[in-house]
């Protein structure tokens, strides 16, 4: 699959001021209907790509649907935190809690490998602060509905992730390929067109209601402070970011109907399929222009460069603007 370039890494001559392009960031980007139609891209939209956790807004929807009933004692801030890659803040330790409270497991018996939170880079390495807590706290949950418990939890062969796995199938199409993802849940690949296509459906059908909701409602709970997830989700916009360069985003457009966009560095940077989401979303008015800014790099501390778009963005977003493929957020 040949990639594209993305987003360009500056550093600041001081002599003059010049920006000199330090690094580059190629990938894949697709923007879609959720009737399928590819309406943009760059790359290769059939690139086969692990969404890793821009799953889980799909998988959190598959444990809803085991719970059945059950599913409306879960509070709202819970099912935001079931879906988040969070930072380990203390607002997201209290609600995974509050979701382990509910099957009764003790924060030890966490399925996902002990971390350290990037809130707290000092702590000790716990499973409670591993990002996909929230995940595997509602993996718990459902897991104790279908009399599945500990490492069966996470097996592929068992009820609970035969069910999760047979959602993620309906979302985005059959898996070209089933891994393990970083925190020991299966993870799944598949065509990059395909999740921007998932994404335009999380943004409109009731399916996904509920995680949709969630995550609406909650940002901070989704990413937290300085995320790109959740300034977009603040804004009205569904988004999850997934590790090695992930992205997806989901919109309305005027006419109703979901649009999606899917963003894959090949380097595997979040940073470099960051910018690219934001100038694309930005140019089709789907969010308001400058609701989030990829920090840039550094120099003795201080800002010494820039993070901007590679031209072939720029002449994507061109063509958005100029075609009028735009969509609606709550900010607007």
């Amino acid at each position: 699959m040949i990639a594209t370039p993305l987003t360009e890494v500056t550093r600041r001559d001081v002599r003059d001021g010049r920006e000199v392009v330090e690094s580059v960031h190629a990938g894949h980007l697709v923007v879609a209907g959720a009737d399928g139609q590819v309406l943009a891209r760059l790359g290769d939209p059939d690139a086969t790509v692990f969404v890793r956790s821009a799953a889980k807004p799909f998988q959190a929807t598959a444990c809803l649907e085991v719970l059945g009933e059950q599913a409306d004692a879960v509070s709202d801030a819970e099912v935001a935190v079931a879906w988040a890659s969070h930072r380990a803040e203390p607002r997201h330790l209290a609600q995974v809690r509050r979701l382990l409270a509910r099957s009764l497991t003790p924060a030890v018996e966490l399925t996902c490998t002990p971390a350290v939170g990037e809130a707290d880079p000092g702590a000790a390495p716990a499973a409670l602060s591993n990002n996909c807590s929230g995940k595997h706290a509602m993996f718990a949950l459902a897991g104790r509905v279908l009399g599945v418990a500990g490492p069966d939890l996470l097996n592929p062969g068992q009820e609970l992730q035969r069910r999760v796995l047979g959602v993620l199938g309906e979302a985005l199409g059959p898996a070209r390929a089933v891994g393990t993802d970083g925190c020991g849940a299966p993870a799944v690949a598949g065509p990059l067109a395909t999740m921007a296509v998932a994404y335009g459906r999380l943004a409109v059908e009731a399916r996904w209601a509920r995680v949709r909701e969630a995550g609406l409602a909650h940002p901070g709970l989704v990413g937290g402070y300085g995320r790109l997830e959740s300034a977009l989700l603040a804004a009205g916009v569904v988004a999850k970011v997934g590790a090695e360069g992930v992205y997806g985003v989901g919109w309305t457009a005027p006419d109703g109907t979901g649009r999606g966009l899917a963003v894959k560095a090949a380097d595997g940077s979040v940073r470099g399929a960051a910018e690219a989401v934001v100038a694309v979303v930005e140019a089709l008015g789907v969010v308001p222009t400058g609701c989030w800014v990829s920090p840039p790099p550094l120099g003795g501390g201080r800002p010494a460069g820039v993070v901007r778009c590679a031209p072939p963005v720029m002449r994507l977003v061109a063509t958005l603007r100029r075609e009028g493929l735009t969509g609606t957020g709550s900010f607007g």
